[in-house]
């Protein structure tokens, strides 16, 4: 065994500033720091930004929802997927670890590789949705063209994800207050000049529609909960459970559920085909810059979260790269497929991106509630996660169970499921088919297991960097 990575007696002291030293290993107890209320401000800042504002308008403006029922959908979809994000993020500060290192448990070191693989793939996507909103807004304002406006966002989100969680947790409090200020003047615009009525039909009529919307208002805060105990693991491990859960869950589920809202009712007066122009076409000029420049600080606070989590999910996938290099590696692949991105159909783009990264994550959630929160006695303990004999469990086949039962819903623009071509209603329920599939399997397939409970170990300063060893 190597000898511990961490120095012996108190940990150095860390600023916003200092470059995050932790990479996948456990934090141990002397570096824990922070109350449950952060992660409130955090995904409250993650939530009020302009991707939401972009998913929202596309309830009214693309799917023909009109008004009342289109923010009934997002309240819902939102809601539902929001109390993931909260219920995953109270096993951070019990654990200490990553929320994928906790995914080993069910999936095991090698069956969990898949789930590292699609996280990548998740932070880097959002980074291309994020990364184009922002890009759309300096080339409005700026007057500069695509690709300088597009460099100009990558270095500046670079920077602030290769410095790491403190400095992350800093912006989002920040911009939380920002953000706020900006979006309740946007409401009073966007709302005031809202129709009760969608600019166009309903897509394949309402009840399609309605479903839809939730689908991928629920897909768009999923991606959130493959990140979730990332955001807590550093809080101590006293940290109350129901405090996490309402910090995180609550941030989530009311700055989605606004912003989502207000995006659907400026969506009933315009198009997403260039999504600066929902708000600059709503607001007097001069004011319409201001509001432009505070939301191109908002899709720094989204992006720097899926970079930062990209990147260590890369980490736990045994990339052997330093964190900072990790970051600087997904965040330049998620600038390349922007650019190529950038000159396609936005809103059909983000729609089959929702949909697709909801086929996946929603199983997957359903085998983590299920081996944590329902069936408890098989609960896994920090050793079990970094055991390298336990190489596979009954969550990849379950996930693969769920996938191929999703195969008949699917409607994307490559590929249109037998189910979804001959009821268009029936579509969006491919996503809470796969959740219940997906946990329903792994319940059945670890029933009969008698594995005694084991208690969630937190780290010690000592035993922290021997658990990766």
């Amino acid at each position: 065994m190597r000898a511990s990575r961490f120095p012996a007696g108190p940990p150095p002291a860390e600023t916003a500033l200092s470059i995050e030293r932790l990479g996948a290993e456990p934090v141990p107890v002397d570096r824990r720091h922070g109350r449950p209320w952060s992660l409130f401000t955090l995904w409250f800042g993650a939530n009020v930004q302009f991707a939401t504002l972009s998913v929202g308008a596309l309830s009214t403006a693309v799917f023909g929802l009109d008004l009342v029922p289109a923010v009934c959908a997002i309240a819902l979809g939102t809601l539902l997927s929001s109390a993931l994000v909260g219920l995953f993020s109270t096993r951070g500060p019990l654990t200490g670890v990553l929320q994928l290192i906790q995914a080993r448990g069910p999936f095991g070191r090698l069956g969990n590789l898949p789930s590292a693989a699609f996280t990548v793939v998740n932070g880097v996507g959002w980074c291309v949705v994020d990364t184009l909103l922002g890009t759309f807004i300096l080339r409005e304002v700026a007057g500069v063209g695509f690709t300088t406006a597009l460099v100009i966002m990558a270095v500046a989100q670079l920077s602030l994800a290769m410095v790491g969680y403190r400095m992350i947790h800093y912006v989002e409090r920040g911009l939380a207050v920002l953000l706020v200020i900006v979006f309740v003047v946007v409401s009073v615009y966007g709302f005031g000049q809202a129709h009760a009525e969608a600019p166009s039909e309903p897509y394949a009529g309402s009840v399609a529609a309605f479903l839809l919307v939730v689908a991928v208002t629920a897909a768009r805060v999923l991606g959130w909960s493959a990140y979730a105990s990332d955001y807590s693991r550093y809080l101590p491990a006293t940290s109350p459970p129901r405090r996490v859960f309402l910090a995180a869950g609550g941030g989530t589920a009311l700055a989605g559920g606004w912003i989502g809202a207000l995006g659907a009712a400026i969506g009933t007066a315009g198009a997403v085909d260039n999504p600066s122009s929902l708000v600059s076409d709503l607001l007097p000029e001069a004011l319409g810059t201001v509001v432009l420049l505070s939301l191109l600080l908002s899709t720094l606070a989204s992006t720097v979260i899926d970079l930062y989590s990209g990147a260590m999910a890369a980490l736990v996938a045994g990339f052997p790269l330093p964190r900072w290099v990790s970051v600087l590696v997904v965040g330049s692949l998620g600038t390349a497929l922007s650019w190529y991105a950038g000159h396609g159909d936005f809103a059909r783009q983000l729609q089959d991106f929702l949909l697709m990264t909801g086929y996946w994550l929603a199983p997957w959630g359903a085998v983590l509630i299920v081996a944590y929160w329902v069936r408890e006695r098989h609960s896994y303990g920090l050793t079990k996660l970094f055991d390298a004999r336990h190489r596979f469990g009954w969550g990849l086949p379950s996930v693969l169970l769920a996938l191929v039962v999703e195969i008949p819903f699917m409607n994307q623009s490559l590929y249109t499921g037998p189910i979804a071509a001959a009821h268009p209603a029936a579509g969006p329920l491919g996503l809470f088919v796969g959740f219940a599939v997906s946990g329903l399997s792994y319940a059945a397939l670890t029933a009969w297991r008698a594995t005694p409970a084991t208690a969630p170990e937190a780290p010690t300063p000592n035993t922290a960097t021997a658990a990766v060893e």
